[in-house]
């Protein structure tokens, strides 16, 4: 048995247009990233939904999928943040990496957005936060052919990403009948470029708020000293964008005290990073 670890981070990222409207999606990475670990194993040994991707891959390839796979550093579930999406395409380029398949980005998410609207993880099949995960940047993307429109390097910038709230599906979300929207999202796909994108971002989660409901209440909000901030897609996460990181210190101190469940990070134009432990 092959007694190599391969090592995979994967970024998170957060929503900036959301393709349930009209399949036209972007995301922005984040610097907050899953620890993955590979290594040869009983395929068995692996929670439900890694059995069922590798299982996908194997009958799709025909390639050996006995891996076990460990989420060493998670990303918060059900928020908004991607962590789906950085699961599926972690274990997509592991399942490569170990079977010598040389295979580049453009293909890792044209199959893991396959996997993952077939194991019902995304209606749309997440192209955009698939990019994130994996190129790191602000990815434009159309979600119906999986493929990359556009991907822009930007500013770093600091964000408290609050991720109390009730952990919603993106693949039921995905399901409602959004076409009242469609005029919108046509005229935030016009205006979507790097400069504006956390305006978009900002319209995007008004828009889907109104049907999903806004879950914190102003009483967290009004002593913090944020720049912006705006709901994250369908939520619950709600993202806060600060530029000076003594403020952020501040505002972490003040969540803190009031048991306020959150993470710190950064916008990164940074790729996932991939490496062997040993051997």
């Amino acid at each position: 048995m092959d007694d190599r670890k391969l090592l995979l981070k994967m970024n998170s990222g957060i929503s900036v247009m959301s393709a349930f409207v009209n399949w036209k999606g972007a995301a922005l990475a984040l610097d907050y990233r899953m620890h993955i670990s590979v290594s040869e194993g009983d395929m068995k040994d692996n929670q439900w939904n890694i059995r069922r991707i590798l299982s996908i891959l194997r009958r799709e390839y025909g390639r050996e999928s006995d891996l076990k796979v460990t989420v060493e550093r998670k990303i918060p579930a059900g928020m908004g943040l991607k962590s789906s999406s950085a699961l599926v395409s972690g274990i997509v380029k592991a399942y490569f990496t170990f079977n010598d398949m040389d295979v580049g980005t453009d293909e890792i998410v044209s199959v893991s957005s396959k996997i993952s609207r077939e194991i019902k993880i995304s209606a749309t099949g997440a192209a955009d936060d698939l990019y994130a995960s994996l190129t790191g940047g602000l990815c434009i993307t159309d979600n119906r052919k999986s493929i990359l429109l556009k991907r822009y390097n930007i500013k770093e910038k600091q964000y408290i990403i609050i991720t109390s709230g009730s952990k919603r599906s993106s693949y039921d979300f995905g399901k409602m009948d959004l076409s009242f929207l469609k005029n919108a999202y046509a005229r935030m796909g016009q205006r979507l470029n790097s400069y504006n994108f956390e305006d978009i971002a900002i319209m995007n989660g008004f828009y889907l708020s109104s049907i999903t409901g806004f879950e914190i209440p102003g009483d967290i909000l009004k002593p913090l000293r944020f720049n912006i901030m705006g709901i994250n897609g369908k939520g619950p996460s709600t993202f806060l964008q600060y530029d000076n990181p003594k403020t952020v210190e501040r505002d972490c101190k003040l969540l803190d005290k009031m048991r306020i469940n959150f993470i710190v990070a950064s916008s990164t134009n940074l790729p996932f990073s991939c490496e062997w432990e040993n051997g």
